[in-house]
């Protein structure tokens, strides 16, 4: 099968190689890497340049970071280093932080005008704050956008697909209620796969191989064999990525 992993926190895997070699074995051609700050897109960078062909960049700031000395920085980077990338992300807002939503809203709206000048496929994180951030993407008029590990209401899911944007399926698939509601409601053209490695499930760290749970969960939810999910997911994540993405 051929599979793509949409999400992977591969700065923060261990054994990165090895974790490469074994995603490869199970059918997994390419690998987005994702970046949160400063630090983690300087890393991803080089690791993309390491393993050209498997391993793509998307660069980001997540609300997780907005704390962080280095925001600045971290904005030079991603005006400058962009272009070269397949995506901006993880980006997004989360309401269940103590971080002031208007500040996160402030750099949230910075880095949609970045990603809509070089016209570059969003990653979004979106947690308690799906309709304030399907609000701004649509006011930025963003073309391209995914709700990763979507668990929001089926109200905003339904204009999230209206709007021709995507979720990706998780690991999580197997057992959060709310995902699983996503995931059975979404058009089977707006659905992409990922691990969110190393998210740990159920008590067990992830790498980009177990993308072969969240296929199996997916193809569960559907009634489809598992082929029919792999092989649509790969034609959506190559839409969504457009011709940056070559696998």
């Amino acid at each position: 099968m051929n599979l793509i992993d949409t999400h992977v926190h591969l700065d923060e895997i261990s054994d990165i190689e090895g974790a490469l070699e074994r995603a490869q074995k199970v059918g997994v051609r390419a690998i987005v890497a994702v970046g949160v700050d400063l630090v983690s897109n300087e890393k991803i960078l080089s690791l993309a340049g390491r393993y050209p062909g498997l391993v793509y960049p998307a660069l980001g700031l997540h609300p997780w970071r907005l704390t962080s000395d280095d925001l600045e920085a971290n904005f030079s980077l991603i005006k400058r280093e962009l272009p070269r990338c397949l995506a901006l992300g993880e980006i997004g807002l989360d309401f269940a932080l103590e971080t002031p939503q208007d500040h996160q809203r402030e750099i949230f709206t910075r880095l949609l005008a970045i990603a809509v000048k070089a016209r570059k496929p969003i990653l979004l994180h979106a947690r308690r704050s799906w309709t304030a951030v399907l609000d701004l993407i649509k006011f930025f008029q963003v073309e391209k956008a995914v709700f990763h590990w979507y668990s929001g209401p089926p109200k905003v899911l339904s204009t999230i697909f209206e709007m021709g944007y995507y979720i990706s399926a998780t690991p999580a698939a197997a057992y959060s209620a709310r995902h699983r509601q996503a995931i059975q409601a979404a058009p089977l053209d707006r659905i992409l796969l990922e691990t969110d490695a190393p998210e740990v499930y159920q008590g067990s760290p992830s790498e980009p191989k177990d993308l072969l749970r969240t296929l199996h969960s997916v193809s569960q939810l559907r009634g489809l064999a598992a082929e029919k999910i792999a092989d649509q997911t790969f034609s959506n994540a190559q839409k969504f990525f457009q011709r940056y993405l070559i696998v």
